[in-house]
């Protein structure tokens, strides 16, 4: 199994690994579940994360950005 970094939801930034390409995540704090899923970003190479069912693509791409450490252009 692959540790992927998370965008959005409670695993913000937290490096997770599944068994599966999706997954909910049951926040204990809140109550609430979030609905994660593994999706192919386009870089170079190509970088897998798992992301929120909640956050649009670019809008991933951005955090992505962010958590590599680089600074998005959009």
């Amino acid at each position: 199994m692959q540790r992927l970094k998370c965008i959005g939801g409670p695993l913000y930034g937290l490096e997770y690994s599944h068994s599966q390409d999706k997954f909910t995540f049951f926040d204990k704090q809140t109550g609430e579940d979030t609905l994660y899923y593994k999706q192919v970003l386009d870089f170079t190479p190509p970088q897998s994360f798992f992301i929120a069912e909640s956050i649009s693509p670019d809008f991933a791409y951005a955090l992505a950005l962010q958590l590599m450490g680089q600074k998005s252009h959009l």
